[in-house]
């Protein structure tokens, strides 16, 4: 036979075959042209809005359609954070849409270890068998949560006679200070390890506030200052950066609070309980770098200090934007119409860490949004607390390393394919609500909504009077109708939002005492940050991610830890060469980063890769800097380098 003949013979079977199969019911349709799923004019493209679920950040997002398929995100104009912009973690949602290691059915783990698949009405009855039996045994473990999804896990929780809704967020930015406030406004801008501009609560925000700052107004230009162990790629854009060793950002808050009092105006004098915080830092003696940023803080109102972290960090920034007459406005949240109330009251939520430390141990764990299996320290014990959990359920899109030690996988639709709302976080004055709907006729699998699923299964146990719908979007519907617009409305405009005039500035917070303890002594610290590309992880499955280079250290595919430059002198550690970094709880490998821009007592990794289990594209990749850290993510780890090989 000529080749000729044989390529002829080859195509015709081929397309033969795809006819064949696309006949057969219940397939899925390998050309889409020949027989579309939905009704489009080949090559013409439309636009839908839509929310970008890539981070927290809660973006309103144009989404490009060609021919059926998803082909490209773009940020939406007239929304009051994104305003156009879109980062590469939101560019890169198609590529998660079309994954080929999606979960594309329900799937049930069998005496091997192994997967099988079944069907969704067996992994319901399995599923609600078990809520039936279990008596306050039932814990939801989520990342951080925004909008209603939020509600509907509380309210399933309570339903089943649960105890816990537990959150797992390696950076978590719900406790920090200072986000509300209205950058562009600002004449000094003063940040505390929030590297906005890589992974804070809105990226693109916070770079268009910024941007707007020092180069919006004529005639005036804030000045930004970063003050964090590395020059990160918001360092990079600062005026000015103030290296610190990590956990050294409180000390030197606690430093420009007290310069100011002695060398500020007096009009912090009059606040509520400032005796009892001068008092409280007393013994504090400014450095003359601390000194010199509280008079140009003092000199250039308004000024504001921010941080996204929590705990003592973020006091500490809310009692020196007090002093500096920095107050939070007051914004109104969306006026959403309450759902019904249910019998049972909401649990609160509670840390994983916390719930593991006290000795809790449920029936049934549901899983969502979160992998503590990767990201959780090995002191927290997470692994040894999960294997002691007779049934453990994941909802996830992708088989992580927590999904893939849970007894039954549920696949979830991709954010492109369900229907979903979220509170963005503040930026100035404005409430701003983001609706998503389905932007295809059918999901592309046979997959479900977290919130549809819960929805099902309290049907399934007779828990139809805390979920009176038949639908997440109904439900959806229901709470909308309490705003402005019509559902049909905020479908086209991507979501609500309205700046609030009326709230004005709240008034000063009392002043509070400062926890002042000197900076351990160490060595050598490390400083975990998350990356541009992955944030915590969640993203290193998408080769467009993998091969984005980082902007500082141009790392691809891979993990690099970053060395000054006279540390590195001294150990005889060249740029490239092969390096072993261990703490008390394990070690890591990776190819050494020189750079002058990190503090000289300081190494650092980023976040996001080291995964075991997370598909084709992120396995087997990088280091994972979280098995260095310890359970307390405030207090600094100290670390041991050494060369391995050139």
């Amino acid at each position: 036979m000529e080749r000729r003949d044989f390529l002829t013979g080859s195509v015709f079977a081929a397309t033969a075959g795809l006819a064949l199969d696309a006949c057969t019911p219940g397939s899925n349709q390998i050309i889409p042209i020949l027989i579309p799923e939905e009704t489009f004019v080949p090559g013409q493209e439309t636009w839908l809005r839509s929310t970008c679920h890539g981070c927290g950040a809660a973006c309103g997002i144009e989404v490009r359609k060609i021919d059926g398929r998803l082909v490209k995100i773009e940020g939406l104009e007239d929304h009051p954070v994104s305003r156009g912009g879109a980062c590469a973690k939101g560019q890169a949602l198609p590529q998660a849409m079309y994954h080929p290691d999606r979960l594309r059915e329900p799937m049930l783990k069998s005496a091997d270890g192994s997967f099988e698949a079944i069907s969704w009405d067996d992994a319901y009855q399995r599923i609600a068998r078990t809520l039936d039996d279990q008596e306050g045994g039932l814990a939801f473990l989520s990342g951080t949560t925004t909008g209603h999804k939020k509600e509907i896990i509380r309210r399933f929780v309570a339903a089943h006679r649960g105890d816990h809704h537990l959150v797992h967020a390696p950076f978590s930015y719900e406790g920090g200070a200072g986000l509300p406030f209205d950058l562009a406004e600002c004449n000094y801008i003063i940040s505390f390890e929030a590297e906005l501009l890589e992974s804070g609560p809105s990226p693109v925000g916070f770079a268009r506030s910024l941007a707007e700052a020092k180069q919006g107004r004529p005639g005036r230009r804030a000045k930004f200052v970063m003050i964090g162990p590395r020059l990160s790629l918001t360092a990079a854009n600062a005026d000015e950066w103030v290296p610190v060793r990590p956990g050294g950002s409180i000390a030197l808050a606690a430093e420009l609070a007290k310069a100011l009092i002695e060398d500020g105006p007096d009009s912090a004098r009059v606040l509520p309980g400032f005796e009892a915080f001068a008092e409280s830092i007393a013994h504090v003696e400014p450095r003359p770098e601390a000194r010199r940023l509280a008079r140009e803080l003092a000199a250039h109102s308004p000024a504001i200090a921010i941080t996204v972290q929590g705990g003592a960090l973020a006091h500490a920034v809310r009692q020196l934007n007090t002093l500096l007459g920095a107050t939070e406005p007051t914004v109104a949240p969306p006026p959403f119409r309450a759902w019904p109330a249910i019998s049972e009251p909401a649990p609160p939520e509670t840390s994983l860490e916390s719930a593991i430390e006290t000795g809790y141990a449920p029936e049934l764990l549901i899983v969502h949004g979160t992998n503590p299996l990767y990201s959780a320290p090995p002191s927290v014990g997470f692994a040894e607390w999960l294997d002691g959990i007779p049934l453990r359920i994941a909802i996830s899109s992708f088989m992580d390393e927590t999904a893939a030690a849970c007894d039954l996988m549920l696949p979830e639709s991709m954010s492109f394919e369900r229907f979903e709302d979220a509170l963005a976080p503040p930026f100035g004055p404005a409430s701003v609500a983001t609706l998503s709907t389905p932007l295809l006729v059918r999901p592309l699998y046979d997959t479900r909504s977290m919130q549809d699923i819960l929805i099902e299964l309290s049907r399934l146990t007779g828990n139809e009077a805390s979920f009176p719908w038949a639908s997440y979007e109904d439900a959806l519907r229901e709470a909308w109708a309490g705003l402005d617009l019509s559902w049909s409305e905020a479908i086209d405009r991507g979501g609500w939002w309205q700046r609030d005039e009326t709230s004005g500035q709240t008034a000063p917070l009392p002043l509070e005492g400062l926890m002042t303890t000197a900076e351990e002594s160490l060595e050598l610290s490390l400083h975990a940050y998350p990356s541009l590309a992955f944030n915590d992880g969640r993203g290193a499955h998408l080769p467009f991610l993998q091969e984005l280079a980082d902007p500082v250290t141009g790392n691809r595919w891979g993990s690099v830890i970053e060395i000054g430059v006279k540390r590195a002198s001294t150990l005889g550690i060249k740029d490239g060469d092969r390096v072993e970094l261990s703490s008390e709880l394990g070690s890591v490998e990776a190819a050494a980063f020189v750079t002058p821009g990190i503090h000289p007592d300081v190494v650092a990794i980023a976040a996001g890769q080291g995964h075991w289990s997370y598909g084709r594209y992120a396995s087997g990749r990088g280091v994972n800097v979280f098995s260095l850290l310890g359970a307390d993510p405030s207090r600094p780890v100290s670390v041991e380098l050494r060369k391995v090989s050139a």
